[in-house]
């Protein structure tokens, strides 16, 4: 009954923090202050000793958190974002962690190519006055984001199964070129005078969600 009740809150306070970043492109640091101090009574409902269980968590969590201040500091994600994964990675193991940060680079990356699209749009006269080889590489991207993110709920779990610190390194690894491409096109975009911004709340929170109800990702229960 308490493992529900918190993962009730986790679920609350992700909804939340999604739908204020999509509204303000903010996240109030109650909402993640609230889930990083949530995490130690998860710990405890699920039997996690100080050493070196919870050592670990910290760990983990500090190197998220460390990982990406350096998206924030190209500007390609904001505070708000980078705590809430820190505080995220407070409760996830690490083969669930993987897999919320292959879904979040996967999410945000379909959602910036679509804000991109939609200013550009906007910019030339709406969607119909695109030219078709603007629309085609858009269209493509997005169904190859919907595809991998499809794929990997069934084959990147037997994978981190298999091998988790390699997969660990493969994803940070996928994650930072997913980054680097991003920003290499929203530098090219804003050359453009398109200046989108993604609200990476709403990937962050869409894939922790996913993440929480699949029960082969949670160690815990």
């Amino acid at each position: 009954m308490f493992l529900t009740l918190l993962l009730s809150a986790l679920g609350l306070l992700l909804v939340s923090a999604g739908i204020e970043d999509a509204r303000s492109r903010n996240i109030a640091n109650w909402k993640n202050a609230a889930i990083a101090l949530l995490a130690p009574a998860w710990w405890w409902a699920n039997g996690l000793v100080p050493w070196p269980d919870a050592a670990i968590q910290l760990g983990v969590a500090s190197i998220v958190f460390v990982f990406f201040i350096g998206a924030f500091a190209l500007g390609q994600m904001g505070g708000g974002d980078v705590k809430m994964l820190g505080a995220l990675a407070l409760w996830l193991p690490v083969q669930p962690l993987v897999y919320m940060l292959v879904l979040m680079s996967l999410v945000g990356g379909a959602l910036t190519i679509v804000m991109v699209a939609d200013r550009w749009a906007r910019l030339r006269g709406g969607l119909r006055a695109l030219p078709w080889r603007t629309i085609v590489p858009i269209a493509s991207a997005i169904a190859t984001f919907a595809a991998l993110a499809w794929w990997s709920r069934f084959s990147l779990a037997q994978v981190l199964v298999a091998q988790p610190i390699v997969t660990a390194i493969v994803a940070m690894a996928l994650v930072a070129g997913l980054g680097v491409l991003l920003l290499v096109g929203a530098r090219a975009a804003r050359k453009r005078g398109i200046v989108p911004e993604t609200p990476y709340g709403v990937a962050i929170a869409i894939s922790a969600l996913l993440v929480l109800r699949e029960p082969i990702f949670n160690q815990f229960t």
